[in-house]
């Protein structure tokens, strides 16, 4: 007669053997676990600030270059005998007098620390890009519009600026006019055309040596944007957007010709407050984004990072920071080799 062995349990001691086994291979995972989180914060926030002040400093680096732009006319704004302004008395709610002159203020303008964390603001004024040429029928001058290739960027209320790029006439005062676009209709010519009114009528009859471009105010700055985060502020003639989020601070350098006579080219960098009121003078553009991470507790401890003239500042948290730089040439006025 054979013998059933009875099932034997597990021993109280294999169970806490067990158990230690467990906790070193759960302790294992959680390390591994919290690692990649650590790794994946990190790495995140270094491509979020990286691309948020490269397209800061691009976004910026466009509209400078185009400051002072006024195409084929020679303007200065100390002698504006040669532009008609026919925009006094406006009463276009987005268009502001004082921010908006364009023949009376400079192309570059600059505050000195009255943003956010004492940042810097900076105002620029000048043309598009993009030009139309004046085309027949061509209108007289008391004729409130104006023909042109096709310009399907322009719309109601877009400030322009109409020249002519021939020989001058010693006859006609003025080369140019700003004017207040009323209304725009791109349809004439199976809609290779723009037909063009203005709130005034023209200083002369606009023909075929005669172009139109639009003009621009562009405002930078900082300001706690709809998350209560530092952003940079892009404001034109109808908005303010928050154009980059974490933007802590933004410092403008103005590149000044100071030889007499000048040559077009930058001899020192100074804050605008030296600058005063010779903002004629700059030629060139530095500017310094503080960029910062959205998230805190990125770092093992708080930063330190270069800023103005080298200084080393220690960061109040664990956010990740860097600084973004580049000197951008004011085309329109930087000398040639």
């Amino acid at each position: 007669m054979k013998h059933v062995n009875k099932q034997m349990g597990i021993s109280l001691v294999e169970i806490l053997v067990a158990l230690v086994i467990s906790l070193f291979l759960l302790g294992g995972i959680v390390q591994v676990y919290v690692g990649n989180k650590v790794t994946f914060k990190f790495t995140n926030a270094l491509a979020e600030v990286q691309e948020n002040g490269r397209f800061a400093v691009d976004m910026m680096s466009q509209d400078l270059r185009m400051a002072g732009e006024w195409g084929c006319i020679n303007f200065d704004p100390s002698d504006t005998s040669n532009v008609n302004n026919t925009l006094g008395g406006t009463t276009v709610p987005t268009y502001d007098p004082d921010l908006h002159d364009f023949d009376n203020r400079d192309g570059i303008e600059g505050t000195e620390n009255d943003g956010l964390n004492g940042s810097d603001s900076l105002t620029i004024r000048g043309g598009k890009t993009v030009q139309a040429n004046i085309v027949s029928p061509f209108r007289t001058a008391a004729d409130q519009s104006i023909v042109s290739t096709v310009a399907t960027s322009l719309e109601a209320d877009d400030i322009v600026l109409v020249q002519r790029c021939g020989a001058n006439d010693l006859l006609i005062a003025a080369e140019a006019d700003v004017l207040r676009v009323t209304s725009v209709d791109h349809s004439l010519s199976a809609g290779t055309q723009s037909e063009i009114t203005f709130s005034a009528p023209k200083s002369q009859q606009y023909q075929n040596d005669a172009s139109l471009i639009e003009l621009q105010t562009v405002a930078y700055s900082i300001a706690a944007g709809a998350s209560g985060e530092p952003a940079l502020f892009r404001a034109d003639f109808e908005t303010n957007q928050e154009l980059v989020e974490g933007v802590e601070n933004m410092q403008i350098l103005y590149g000044i010709d100071t030889d007499t006579p000048g040559d077009q080219f930058p001899n020192r960098y100074v804050d605008s407050t030296l600058v005063g009121a010779n903002f004629q003078n700059v030629v060139a553009i530095r500017v310094m984004l503080l960029v910062r991470s959205i998230d805190d507790r990125i770092t093992e401890a708080p930063q330190t990072y270069t800023w103005i003239g080298g200084a080393q500042i220690l960061a109040p948290d664990r956010r990740l920071r860097q600084v973004f730089s580049n000197t951008i040439a004011l085309r329109n006025r930087i000398g040639s080799l």
